[in-house]
């Protein structure tokens, strides 16, 4: 499996900002939905400061979110903060399109841009920055899935204190005029049981959100490119794996790409909704940063003959390569398994007696893992 060093990466126009804004007058404000449900949230509301810091606040809420309630969400985490802003830039969706929130924002002397449906590219900037946060969360949720909304505060700082290209400084000191003091990457114990646990579970959260907003700017550094294709319903794509975690499987020896899988629902350009094995148990749903398209080659498409099972006693016998992981104990115990010469959708769970005629590789993994 080669490593993938052109994956997709959706266009990105800058638009001309006002050079005198003060910060959050020009914002734009987008929604990034059908996430896993974390403290009843399943969706994020990202406020970008668009002319003069290029600082953001997010809000995690609902994907049911109408108009008066994303009035209130501005009103609550950013109006306490800098008052109402002079202009909106926003795409159609209902929140924005909306007769309540045109007149909201006509009668408080605030200029609404709206996009064309589906077209991120009327704000570049913006979109950028949005494509970072939401390529995080996919990464994270990758990880821990229902915690996601526990992160906001530490992804919220970590990009606030991030140098912006454009700025050439952190929207922090732009804002505030320094850099606030992070969380320490280690803190010592106390006598406190409760109070050590608490300030381990910080430092924890504050170290897995860096490292995916870390590996999220990655991305978006290293892969800007102006001829994405959106995809479609029913295409194949491969699934960068860097952000995947499975429990007993070795990062190392593990594959960078997994599938191909099919696209069984296409949310948005940008959002694709993918069809993965049942035993993974994670989050369907992935940003087009982490999809390539699945390319008909000679090693891979038509012509690419999987093989036939082994005949065993007048049965069908599929040979195993090699078991992944493993879950559960004593007679319940399972083995995630990858079939020789299939891709890795075809893997699947085991119980114990199916190794009838691969005892070897059984052994070897039980002796490796002091099962």
């Amino acid at each position: 499996m080669k490593i993938n060093t052109h994956p997709t990466t959706p266009p990105l126009t800058p638009i001309p900002a006002d050079p005198s804004a003060l910060p959050f007058q020009s914002v734009s404000i987008d929604f990034i939905t059908d996430l896993p449900l974390s403290n009843s949230f399943d969706s994020l509301m990202v406020i970008v400061d668009h002319d003069s810091s290029k600082g953001i606040v997010l809000c995690p809420c609902n994907k049911t979110i109408d108009a008066l309630g994303t009035a209130l969400l501005y009103h609550q985490n950013v109006y306490r903060r800098f008052g109402l802003p002079k202009c909106i830039i926003s795409d159609r969706g209902p929140q924005f399109a909306s007769h309540v929130f045109q007149t909201l924002c006509s009668h408080l002397g605030i200029k609404s841009k709206l996009s064309t449906t589906y077209h991120p590219q009327t704000d570049g900037q913006t979109e950028r920055a949005n494509q970072e946060i939401e390529a995080y969360l996919r990464i994270y949720c990758g990880t821990a899935p229902n915690t996601w909304a526990e992160s906001i505060p530490d992804l919220e700082f970590s990009h606030n204190l991030q140098t912006h290209s454009v700025t050439k400084t952190s929207p922090f000191n732009i804002i505030l005029g320094y850099n606030p003091i992070p969380i320490p990457p280690a803190i010592e114990p106390t006598n406190l049981p409760s109070l050590s646990e608490r300030l381990r579970l910080l430092s924890t959260i504050r170290k897995e959100a860096l490292a995916a907003h870390d590996l999220a700017r990655l991305h978006m550094a290293r892969h800007t490119s102006r001829n994405f294709t959106p995809f479609k319903l029913g295409d194949k794509v491969w699934l960068e794996a860097t952000h995947l975690h499975f429990p007993n499987r070795s990062r190392k020896l593990s594959p960078k790409r997994e599938g191909p899988f099919t696209i069984e629902q296409v949310l948005s350009p940008l959002n694709y909704h993918l069809k993965l094995p049942k035993a993974w148990r994670i989050h369907l749903v992935f940003h087009a940063l982490l999809l390539t398209p699945f390319a008909e080659t000679d090693s891979h498409g038509p012509s690419f003959t999987q093989p036939l099972p082994d005949l065993i006693d007048g049965h069908e016998e599929f040979e195993i390569e090699a078991i992944i992981s493993h879950s559960g104990n004593g007679k319940r115990r399972k083995y995630f398994i990858k079939w020789k010469g299939y891709p890795s959708s075809a893997n699947e769970w085991l119980k114990e007696p199916d190794f009838e005629n691969a005892p070897e590789i059984l052994n070897d993994y039980k002796t490796l893992h002091f099962l």
